[in-house]
């Protein structure tokens, strides 16, 4: 009797704890998993100040800035080093460039408010493409904020940080002149 309840509390505790799903076709063919505020956050941000629960339409409007503003982004993180723009195609000024880009990377959404009371969400693609080598590397991507380093991770993940509340992304590196 015992023995049994474990199993079925277990099982519940699992089925109550997952994340919810979700797909977004004109985006991306694959998942994306929206976390909550329970999960932590893993990366040092200077302006971080509390945990948030992005929305379906928070999530509908990071995919959407980010295909729209994809080369605008790429190009100015150049800048900053000085280095060549033109290493990005200019085919990514074109938003279904870049939703065909990473049309086949499944996605993680997380946020936070920042110290100014503006709302981040947090993307991270996971490239899906050879799907048995990506569940191999991004094992557990479904209920932990996957980050890797280095050879397959370089090639295989991006990730971007969106300030909703002010419509721009978040640069970890100074783009202003």
């Amino acid at each position: 009797m015992k023995l049994s309840f474990y199993i079925l509390s277990s099982i519940a505790t699992a089925f109550f704890l997952q994340f919810p799903i979700i797909h977004l076709e004109n985006y991306y063919s694959g998942e994306g998993v929206i976390f909550d505020k329970t999960v932590h956050y893993p990366f040092v941000e200077p302006t971080y100040s509390k945990p948030y629960n992005p929305n379906i339409e928070d999530i509908k409007i990071t995919e959407k800035f980010i295909s729209e503003h994809y080369y605008e982004y790429k190009t100015n993180i150049l800048d900053s080093f000085h280095l060549d723009k033109s290493v990005i195609k200019s085919k990514y000024k074109n938003p279904k460039n870049v939703i065909n880009k990473y049309y086949k990377y499944n996605r993680q959404y997380a946020g936070f408010i920042n110290k100014y009371n503006d709302t981040i969400v947090y993307v991270g693609l996971l490239n899906f493409e050879n799907k048995r080598k990506a569940n191999n590397y991004f094992e557990g991507w479904k209920e932990n904020i996957f980050f890797g380093f280095d050879g397959f991770y370089e090639k295989n993940q991006e990730n971007f940080l969106i300030n909703l509340s002010k419509k721009e992304f978040v640069y970890k590196l100074n783009t202003k002149k």
